[in-house]
């Protein structure tokens, strides 16, 4: 089996970066993989021509380590590339939301097992404007951390560097809100929301249960939207975060669709899509049905 090798070098969990020669090796030496191109990638790393050159070769499975941000990098190259060949994800990322929906393994012997096995699942892939996201875009409070936090502190603090740029950021934020205009199915609503975002999985921010009914191959997104509120109640709703119950508070709209669009009514925002710059708005969300077929354990 042909692998190419996307490894993100600045990624937030510097022990799988240590143990990729080992599982490469393992792999090579037992017969899994005959042959193993890698990259390491940069600011200005080409994605989509690195996959279609590898498609181009005979490739049968691209392993991706890093992040959210990284696996985002990758599907997009994916996609655009017209890359019909499985995606094996080893998390070595920050937050690592997509790979955590899936229990995806950061033990060695257990990443070398799901690579070996081979079981793959089809998965919906969203699309922004003319981009694609695999996890979550979202826009409103504190979705610009994962932007504003720097490389090192995410290498040196792991998720605890999230954490603290958020305590800076309350603040500043709490309060905020920004006037947005949803279209859905042809009918249009306006709202004052805190934050809203679109979500493939349940899993977003580190938390595991905010799209709580979410699945990732019905050829929907769930859309959560969190309107403007008082300081109690959102804090009750951020608790209720954490159970998955803040969708039925009045201050939450919480829906199915395939197709969505969010146009800004004053405020210049950016959207985050999987811990990437997203762009701003009009805002088109669309979702390929099962586009993908990652690796699973």
């Amino acid at each position: 089996m042909k692998a190419l090798i996307i490894n993100n070098p600045s990624s937030g969990r510097a022990s799988l970066q240590k143990n990729l020669e080992s599982i490469v090796g393992r792999l090579v030496l037992e017969g899994t993989l005959s042959s193993v191109k890698k990259f390491d990638t940069s600011v200005s790393f080409d994605y989509e021509k690195a996959v279609r050159d590898g498609v181009e070769s005979g490739l049968d499975v691209i392993i991706a380590l890093g992040g959210d941000g990284t696996i985002n990098h990758v599907v997009n190259g994916m996609m655009k590339a017209g890359a019909d060949v499985p995606l094996a994800i080893i998390p070595a990322g920050t937050v690592n939301d997509f790979a955590g929906f899936f229990n995806m393994p950061s033990d060695i012997d257990e990443i070398c097992r799901m690579i070996r096995g081979m079981k793959t699942k089809a998965v919906d892939v969203c699309t922004l404007n003319d981009k694609y996201f695999i996890n979550v875009a979202a826009c409103g409070l504190f979705t610009d951390i994962a932007l504003t936090t720097t490389v090192e502190s995410k290498t040196i603090l792991g998720r605890l560097a999230y954490y603290a740029e958020g305590l800076k950021e309350i603040p500043k934020q709490i309060f905020q809100s920004f006037p947005l205009k949803f279209t859905v199915a042809g009918e249009s609503f306006e709202s004052e929301i805190s934050l809203f975002a679109v979500s493939n999985t349940t899993f977003a921010g580190g938390f595991k249960k905010f799209a709580p009914n979410a699945t990732i191959d019905d050829g929907l997104f769930d859309v959560v939207v969190i309107e403007k509120t008082d300081i109690l109640d959102f804090a009750n709703l951020f608790m209720g975060v954490l159970k998955g119950d803040h969708v039925t508070s009045n201050a939450v709209k919480y829906f199915k669709t395939d197709r969505l669009r969010v146009e800004t009514l004053g405020a210049e925002l950016r959207i985050d899509m999987d811990g990437e710059d997203g762009g701003g708005f009009p805002a088109e969300f669309g979702i390929l049905h099962k586009a993908l077929k990652i690796y699973v354990p």
